[in-house]
């Protein structure tokens, strides 16, 4: 195919014509008679000789052009005086008639918007005489007649039936011989416990939330329901996973009998839109997708999905990892918040079923009441926190590291075939993983008596063998590490928490907890990773005696939280004033005037729609994404609705004439919201006569005239295209950018009313802080109990004493239920610290001013300078960029984060 044959005893090679020789001479050489040419007036630019002889060109060119006169056809040596004055273009008449610009008023009523008028209107509101000349209508009046439908959330499609109803008791039935049948047909004999319960009331239209250990066959709960239910009406369960590899192993996990595809943001937009077809045409029975493709919008808004009138009927959701929706979604995953909203506003869901591994008694309730579960009996807690074939310990060595070689070199960890590494930080896995590298080369596994038959298979030895796993990784080189170590060929993984998550490897024989982890439910979670297939494991938690931990995990904490400042801030642009309240006095007036009574009186504010650029506001608060994502949340879930969040779009239109303002000024006949825009400016007192482009918010022009979004966007974007009979590009450009939040709010709220909602979100918030704080110093106090002094206590045989201490503790934590909302203050917590701000406040104070003092040009809060101190980027101050001045970064991580913030305001206010 590619293969070309060259003949190397020839001098050059050329594909197709090229000059040689002779011709490449006399081409070279009329180049430079026509650059002579050109230089002393002549007639060069167009003489020279053609490709097959003869001359081309001479007189009566238009580059052969006399230089004394600079007239053509003729040389300078026969010119005959100077050439006639160039032809000025007339101007146009001064009579002729102006383009006039439309009116806003002319605008609404041309596209049906604008309301008719009383007759008392007519005659008392009459615009002067200037106003009329000046082809002026003033804004308020168009806007006080301007019709705003009143927008009402579309109603969701009718849920499923379900395949059993409730007895006369309302209970659940038993289980019938058609469910034992299809549990069959899909590869099992018997089920686990808590698998029959959980799949009945599913079965009957019961909302569940099912508690189960890992490994304990949470997956069955929703695949037998979905198999039963497609085959019988023809439906499609929806399956939310936070993470690509969960469902990557789940889609591979599936029985053969289940058909089942996944929407995920690796997938290409060809991949996507294939997953897309086969869920339409109800090839498949699961669809399994991420809590972004559900909530995020599109133009159904249904993110990925299609409409829900497109869908086939959906017979119920299942939530995995359904903790997020109580403990992760802070800034973590919000759109995990409004999954249950989306799944009963949008789909007609009803019927949903939450699975987690990790769940105290208090958040189990939590879930259940997104879930919208009220009996008892929905809350499967079928398994205890720690399974029997782990065995725990913990120590508060003060070098980890050596502690942690000689862990691995004893006798629980080394006759152990699969061991995972867990780390707080991306650079302490690589650190590590290079330390066990080093330290254990050349030293071999010690064989184990249960595990000696299948080592002789094997050809080598087993090595110690360590790879770091990290977000920070290419996706090629995670798959290659996981890769390894699911076929054995790796030993020891150094990962973040992230890694395991979607991990089926049944076999893991040890964890270590380099750091220690930020509550119980991760710690239970991660630990219980080891022994899934019921075989003995062993997991150990290095503990720093100093708290190093327990400041680092706070950094993450502290990062999420915000001021109230900051929230007043995000406030104002949520909820902008409107003229609701002064066109609805308006409109009492003139019904007054008029006499009648037949005048409607609607509500006063029914929403507008608003967008903030992202990225503004993000720079604007100094806060991520996602924390202004989850405050936004916070405000769609209260009781009172006062925000619903819409897909975020692009806000910002910019319209670009290339045939110059008469253009611009022709497209107003055809497009009104061009129109709206140029006279809204003319009546601010701009000069739009002369412009040529155009630069506006488009959200908020249609919100102003009533008109929907996407059919506004979809005129802008023909204008670029012409109507005629040729076709093609019309000289117009349009371009849309500035992504934006994009949601609906009211404009009419008074001071009271954003005062209660600042304070709303800044509880939450807080609470949210000292909830997390609180179960960091938990777990630090609980390890901290039943810890040796040293690894060597425990390296070599493990003491069932302390194990069995730890996982009483562990047990209580998850059965103890939270009295109300009650969330413990900080003096519970704060007597741990060891270094105390009042010993070093005049040191602290020193290096505050030094900081603001090197810095005079830059503004900054109480809580940036705290921030700072304490190790924590921003997107206004970035870790690449305020990191890099040792002097202050991380210098006061140990102090209290809000004491910083108290002196540093105290140090920037004076």
């Amino acid at each position: 195919g590619n293969f070309v044959k060259i003949n190397l005893k020839k001098k050059s090679h050329v594909k197709g014509y090229a000059l040689r020789g002779v011709g490449l001479r006399k081409q070279l050489y009329m180049e430079k008679f026509q650059l002579k040419g050109e230089r002393f007036g002549g007639g060069g630019r167009h003489f020279g000789r053609g490709r097959r002889g003869g001359f081309r060109g001479g007189f009566g060119r238009p580059g052969d052009t006399c230089y004394k006169c600079g007239g053509t056809g003729h040389w300078a040596m026969h010119c005959k005086g100077p050439a006639p004055a160039p032809s000025v273009p007339e101007d146009p008449p001064a009579d002729e008639e102006p383009f006039e610009l439309p009116t806003l008023e002319e605008v609404a009523r041309a596209t049906g918007t604008l309301r008719p008028q009383p007759t008392a209107a007519s005659t008392s509101e009459e615009p002067s005489d200037q106003e009329k000349n000046a082809g002026v209508y003033p804004a308020d009046e168009v806007l006080l007649n301007v019709i705003r439908p009143d927008y009402e959330r579309p109603a969701p499609p009718p849920p499923v039936e379900p395949l059993y109803d409730l007895d006369d008791a309302g209970k659940v039935r038993g289980t019938t011989a058609e469910v034992y049948e299809a549990l069959r047909e899909l590869g099992y004999q018997s089920f686990r416990p808590g698998q029959e319960e959980a799949i009945m009331r599913i079965l009957s239209g019961l909302s569940t939330l099912v508690v189960l250990s890992t490994g304990m066959g949470k997956s069955l709960c929703y695949q037998l329901p979905a198999y039963m239910y497609a085959k019988r009406f023809k439906t499609i369960t929806l399956v939310i996973s936070p993470l690509v590899s969960l469902m990557d192993d789940q889609l591979s996990g599936l029985p053969a009998s289940l058909k089942a595809a996944c929407i995920h943001s690796n997938m290409t937009m060809k991949q996507r839109e294939a997953a897309v077809e086969k869920v339409k045409s109800g090839q498949v029975c699961v669809l399994l997708l991420s809590p972004e493709a559900l909530v995020g919008g599109g133009g159904s808004g249904s993110g990925c999905l299609p409409s829900a009138q497109e869908l086939p009927p959906v017979a119920f959701a299942c939530i995995d990892e359904a903790h997020c929706v109580s403990e992760w979604s802070h800034n973590f995953r919000p759109c995990y918040l409004r999954l249950c909203k989306v799944l009963r506003d949008r789909l007609g869901v009803q019927c949903l079923l939450g699975l987690t591994a990790t769940a105290t008694l208090s958040t189990a309730l939590d879930i259940a009441r997104h879930l919208d579960i009220n009996d008892q009996d929905g809350i499967a807690v079928r398994s205890a926190a720690v399974p029997p074939n782990l065995h725990l310990s913990v120590s508060t060595d003060r070098e980890k590291d050596q502690a942690l070689v000689s862990l691995l070199k004893g006798e629980r960890f080394g006759c152990l075939d699969s061991i995972i590494v867990y780390c707080t930080r991306r650079e302490e896995t690589v650190r590590v993983a290079a330390l066990l590298r080093t330290c254990l080369q050349g030293v071999f596994v010690k064989e184990n008596k249960q595990t000696g038959s299948t080592r002789k298979k094997i050809r080598k030895p087993l090595k110690w063998q360590a790879e770091s796993y990290h977000a920070g990784l290419s996706a090629a080189e995670r798959r290659r590490v996981q890769n390894n170590f699911m076929c054995g060929e790796l030993r020891i993984v150094v990962a973040t928490v992230a890694f395991g998550m979607g991990l089926d490897k049944s076999d893991v024989r040890g964890i270590v907890h380099y750091n220690m982890p930020k509550s119980f439910e991760s710690y239970v979670q991660e630990i219980g990773r080891a022994g899934r297939d019921g075989e003995s494991a062993h997991c150990h938690l290095f503990l720093d005696p100093e708290g190093g931990d327990l400041h680092e995990l706070r950094r993450h904490i502290y990062a999420d939280t915000v001021d109230y400042y900051t929230v007043k801030k995000l406030v104002q642009k949520v909820f902008p004033p409107c003229k609701c309240k002064q066109i609805q006095q308006k409109h009492q007036e003139l019904v007054k005037e008029e006499g009648s009574s037949d005048w409607p009186c609607p509500r006063v504010c029914h929403t507008h729609e608003r967008a903030i650029p992202i990225q503004q506001t993000v720079e604007a608060l100094d806060i991520t994404e996602e924390g202004v994502e989850t405050l936004l949340c916070y405000l769609e879930l209260h009781p009172q609705r006062f925000v619903e969040l819409l897909h975020p779009t692009l806000s910002v239109c910019k319209i670009s004439c290339y045939d110059g303002p008469r253009q611009l000024r022709r497209v107003t006949k055809i497009c009104p919201p061009v129109a709206v825009v140029l006279a809204r400016r003319r009546m601010a007192g701009e000069r739009v006569e002369s412009c040529d482009q155009l630069e506006f918010d488009v959200v908020e022009v249609a919100d102003t005239m009533g008109w929907q979004l996407p059919l506004v966007k979809r005129g802008l974007r023909q204008l670029q295209w012409s109507t005629g009979q040729g076709g093609g590009r019309s000289g117009v450009h349009v371009e849309f950018s500035s992504l934006s939040f994009y949601f609906r709010s009211y404009g009419d709220l008074s001071d009271e009313e954003l005062d209660r909602v600042c304070q709303f979100l800044h509880h939450r918030v807080r609470n949210q802080e000292n909830t997390q704080l609180f179960q960091l110093t938990a777990c630090f106090k609980a390890f901290k109990s039943v810890a040796f002094r040293s690894v060597s206590s425990c390296q070599d045989q493990l003491d069932d004493t302390r194990s069995l201490q730890l996982k009483s503790l562990l047990s209580e934590y998850f059965d103890k239920r939270r009295e109300g909302d009650r969330v413990p203050a900080p003096e519970d917590y704060e007597g741990l610290d060891r270094y105390k701000v009042l010993d070093w406040e005049d040191q602290i104070r020193a290096d505050i001013r030094s900081f603001l003092a090197n810095r005079s040009d830059e503004k900054f809060s109480g809580r940036a300078v705290a921030r700072i101190l304490h190790g924590i980027g921003s997107p206004c101050y970035p870790a690449q960029t305020y990191g890099k001045d040792r002097r202050y970064w991380r210098k006061y991580i140990q102090f209290d984060f809000n004491q910083l913030i108290r002196l540093a305001t105290q140090e920037i206010i004076g």
